[in-house]
């Protein structure tokens, strides 16, 4: 079931992932209160997405090239989408919570 080509998709990915990861873990950034917000948030993220993907996929509105994928398939869509959904949504959240807690602003000048 392994794609023997390179999986560039995932790769990217999982590239994003570990420098969100890096930033997260840098700037100490707390996205969720619990554990539960996390389950609620990445829970209804990946229902709506993957409903989405898997209609406009088997419309036909977009598709993935094989050649550039793992593999393995959930209905029409490939894993990587689904690790897309939560890795973005990790980025984006990432991302605004160091933008809005000002950790980015350059300090003035003593």
């Amino acid at each position: 079931m392994y794609n023997k080509n390179m999986p560039e998709y995932f790769l990217i990915l999982l590239g994003l992932f570990l420098v969100t990861l890096y930033l997260h873990w840098y700037f100490k950034i707390k996205i969720f209160k619990s554990f539960g917000q996390l389950l609620i948030f990445n829970g209804t993220n990946l229902f709506l997405a993957t409903v989405w993907d898997q209609y406009a996929i088997f419309r036909g509105h977009w598709s993935f090239n094989e050649t550039f994928l793992l593999g393995p398939k959930i209905g029409y869509m490939p894993i990587e989408e689904f690790l897309f959904v939560l890795v973005l949504s990790f980025f984006a959240l990432t991302f605004y919570k160091i933008l809005d807690s000002g950790k980015l602003r350059k300090r003035p000048e003593q």
